[in-house]
């Protein structure tokens, strides 16, 4: 979620070489505040979850100490390899998978929680459907789904993917149910103050009422 990714790609990017290149910056080395404050609040119990796309592990490592059984996937293997030390390191038990999220879910069953702190805003610029037929693979009734994506709000240059409030619940709402949206801030090692997002936490419908 930095200003390397082209906004106007078709495509995914090469996600390993930019980790090759060094450390993307995205990478603060610390879970995200939005995700640990989420939690805290007790929005999301431990349960059997789901991370796409889990980069270096921050985030894994620190919901797998708070009690979630975790499957982490991510396509780059040297962020993987990162994460897997970082893992290591925190003495957190993390399921890592090295490979497409999309193809993994072919199997994978479902989840009480799915997790991705970018993944959404990038694959929704090339690959929207895909991503929704994911997310229904891999949800069941009641399960909750939190993203956390780039804002059009934000008027600074750089940061992550842009996506508007009106754009996410015209996406997301197709399939799931919001339980909030709200303003935060992404940190960022390039940046103090950070980049506007979005945290979402969504639930699939239970069809009671």
């Amino acid at each position: 979620m930095s200003r390397s990714l082209d906004p106007t790609s078709q495509g995914p990017p090469d996600w390993d070489a930019l980790y090759r290149r060094g450390t993307p910056p995205w990478e603060t080395g610390r879970p995200a505040g939005e995700l640990v404050r989420v939690i805290d609040e007790g929005l999301v119990r431990p349960c059997r979850m789901l991370e796409m796309g889990c980069g270096s592990g921050a985030d894994a490592a620190f919901l797998a100490r708070r009690g979630f059984e975790i499957t982490a996937v991510e396509s780059a293997p040297i962020a993987l390899e990162r994460a897997r030390l970082h893992a290591e390191q925190e003495e957190a038990q993390v399921r890592f998978v090295l490979g497409d999220v999309f193809d993994f879910a072919k199997n994978a069953g479902s989840f009480d929680f799915i997790y991705d702190a970018g993944f959404y805003h990038c694959v929704r610029r090339w690959d929207l459907d895909r991503l929704l037929d994911l997310l229904w693979r891999v949800t069941r009734p009641g399960s909750l789904y939190l993203t956390l994506a780039g804002s059009t709000e934000e008027t600074g240059e750089g940061g992550p993917p842009r996506v508007s409030e009106q754009e996410i619940r015209g996406e997301l709402g197709r399939l799931l149910e919001f339980v909030h949206l709200r303003p935060f801030r992404f940190e960022s090692p390039e940046r103090p103050e950070g980049y506007l997002g979005w945290s979402c936490l969504l639930r699939r419908p239970t069809g009671k009422t």
